[in-house]
């Protein structure tokens, strides 16, 4: 007698934990509503997947196959100890470490180093190596907070060499994730400092990869004068780094050809970087393919036409300058802070009738619409999270106008969003 299909059945239950329990008291095998699931090659998903528009997702153009190179981003394994926003003070505690005075023991007794196995190496390794001033670098921590790092490779847990050595010049990257853990893409930011493994989302599975714009392949070093050695006025041999000849872009030549020879006009790799900064910040875009973003890399769709595409161009500069906080529009803040005092935060309590932001019982930021307090980029609530971040810290007249920039930045993010959306549904028309 031939056996019948094996059948997948799947249900689920959302809710507080008392109502699960009255739930599982009322209810078994044959009384629970099942969904079946339908089981697809290759990854045979054991949950509900809409998987509507597969077929022309899968014909889009993986991210990992238009960039050479890309990478997760750094893991220093001591936060507290590597990460600062105050270079000063991040030098007093790197200067403990190279102070032959204080030993193993003490060091541990100020950072818990023995409990980390990132703290085991660095002591393992802190005679092996010399102070080096030069080795404090911006680093992107988190989302619109760029904080200082010492980066001794020795020392780090994770340090990526290779990955540190295309920012040493000026450079930019953007910064995605393969998989969510979370319901919502919107995963896509963009940086111009070596970055963290947690950047844009801090969730175990949202391992953060940086594909940067530029490929430096040397770092070394050679006199400006070849055939003998020179000394300036200061009796120092100059040197001139290379980079300018090794420097090449990390957008496959074969993209930018293929995308020229389509337009019939000269393409460039920042053309095609700010493309598709635009796409990926199509509202259409990631909620039509929600359920593939969250299992692999972006796939970009490429316009047949040559107008349309460089109108996504334009506004994808337009959101990169927002996001480094380099556009002019930043200028007029859409924000305020009115309040004097002592600018410690104690809290992060929102007002949705006042539109303001509270830091404590006085001061606030204002101007703050609900959809700019609720913008989520990658894992974080942006204006939160920042905040949060400075629990019980003094916030420095920088610091203020920085949080001003940002709380605007966003605000004229949604702008840019719905003119792309107005143009995206014409993208997927000309495939």
């Amino acid at each position: 007698m031939p056996k019948k299909p094996l059948k997948i059945k799947y249900s689920d239950l959302y809710g507080l934990r008392e109502e699960k329990y009255k739930f599982l008291e009322s209810h078994d095998i044959k009384n629970t509503d099942w969904q079946e699931l339908e089981l697809k090659e290759p990854r045979y998903f054991f949950v509900p997947k809409d998987m509507k528009g597969e077929e022309k997702y899968g014909g889009f153009l993986s991210i990992k196959d238009i960039f050479y190179y890309f990478q997760a981003g750094a893991t220093t394994g001591q936060d507290k100890l590597f990460i600062d926003t105050d270079k000063e003070s991040l030098r007093i505690r790197i200067a403990m470490i190279f102070n032959k005075v204080i030993d193993d023991n003490q060091l541990d007794l100020s950072f818990q180093l023995k409990k980390s196995q990132a703290g085991k190496k660095l002591i393992e390794n802190r005679n092996r190596v010399n102070f080096d001033d030069k080795l404090f670098k911006f680093y992107s921590y988190r989302v619109f907070d760029t904080r200082y790092l010492y980066s001794e490779n020795k020392f780090l847990w994770r340090s990526v060499e290779e990955l540190q050595k295309q920012f040493i010049r000026k450079n930019m990257a953007l910064v995605m994730t393969k998989s969510l853990s979370t319901l919502f893409f919107r995963h896509i930011f963009i940086t111009e400092n070596i970055g963290d493994y947690s950047f844009i989302s801090d969730k175990t599975r949202e391992v953060n990869y940086y594909f940067p714009f530029n490929l430096y392949e040397s770092i070394n070093k050679k006199p400006i004068f070849k055939s003998q050695a020179r000394l300036d006025l200061a009796s120092v041999q100059k040197e001139l780094d290379e980079y300018s000849e090794d420097k090449k872009s990390n957008i496959k030549t074969e993209i930018i050809q293929k995308l020229s020879d389509v337009y019939k006009k000269r393409i460039t790799p920042e053309d095609v970087f700010y493309y598709i900064y635009a796409v990926l910040y199509s509202p259409i875009y990631r909620k039509k393919y929600n359920e593939f973003l969250k299992i692999d890399f972006p796939r970009i769709p490429f316009a047949k036409n040559a107008e349309l595409f460089m109108k996504l161009v334009k506004l994808g500069e337009e959101l990169i300058n927002l996001h480094l906080l380099k556009s002019e529009k930043l200028e007029n803040l859409s924000a305020k802070f009115p309040i004097t005092g002592d600018s410690r935060v104690k809290k992060r309590q929102y007002d949705e009738k006042s539109g303001r932001i509270y830091i404590n019982n006085t001061q606030y930021f204002e101007g703050v619409a609900p959809e700019i307090w609720n913008y989520y980029i990658g894992g974080y609530q942006i204006l939160d999270k920042w905040l949060k971040d400075r629990i019980d810290k003094v916030l420095s007249a920088e610091d203020v106008n920085h949080f001003l920039k940002v709380i605007t930045a966003l605000k004229l993010t949604v702008e840019p969003q719905k003119e792309i959306d107005k143009l995206y549904p014409e993208v997927e028309k000309n495939l």
